[in-house]
């Protein structure tokens, strides 16, 4: 083979493998700016559906009730609609004219695909209502499991941390720790029934240190 012809070949065999390398970076690159892209948006719209959820007024609760049905799904969606449509919630915010604001004290993306998420926030949530001019705070911890579909991201799954869950955590009272999944509904307020129901008109507007099973 002469020199010509060699150089020839080596010279193919270089334009190969630097077509090789440039699609190979080019798909490694294309994949983590789409992870990128996914993490990004995933946090807009976390953030956007912990105001939905635990920030409301009396003129405002039923827009965000029927909004957040429509972004949950799964377990999330089951143990929402039971708990906050079948309870009446906005019908007790109404009466009692619950006000909530959440102010977000930090949150971030703890791990994601292009199609899958899971999203922490710090929420400070301030509550009061008519009868008690007084203002409540509670910090709290939410987490979503969020998938995207249809380049809309849905929750498929929500947990509600306080302090007195990370207490129930650590003492496992009678046993039990509270389930791993959960969506907190207000709680009752004091003197109504043990059931976990609110009682008719009563309503407490801060996230509750008790959980709902999801699922």
């Amino acid at each position: 083979m002469s020199a010509r012809r060699i150089v020839t070949v080596v010279i193919g065999l270089l334009t190969v493998a630097a077509v090789v390398c440039t699609v190979f970076f080019g798909v490694q690159y294309g994949r983590a700016r789409a992870e990128e892209n996914a993490r990004n948006s995933a946090l807009t719209a976390a953030r956007e559906y912990v105001q939905k959820m635990y920030a409301w007024t009396p003129q405002n609760i039923s827009d965000h009730i029927n909004f957040m049905m429509g972004v949950l799904i799964g377990p999330a969606k089951k143990d929402y609609e039971s708990h906050v449509v079948g309870n009446r919630i906005a019908e007790q915010v109404k009466q009692q004219q619950v006000v909530a604001q959440v102010t977000d004290q930090g949150s971030g993306v703890v791990e994601n695909t292009r199609n899958t998420a899971t999203v922490l926030l710090f929420i400070n949530q301030s509550a009061s209502r008519a009868a008690n001019e007084e203002v409540q705070t509670n910090p709290a911890r939410v987490v979503y499991t969020m998938e995207r579909r249809g380049g809309r991201w849905l929750i498929n799954d929500a947990q509600l941390i306080t302090d007195q869950t990370l207490e129930d955590l650590v003492d496992k009272q009678g046993g039990t720790t509270p389930p791993s999944g959960a969506i907190s509904v207000p709680a009752p307020s004091p003197g109504a029934p043990s059931s976990g129901a609110p009682a008719p008109g009563e309503v407490t507007p801060a996230p509750s240190s008790e959980s709902v099973p999801a699922g």
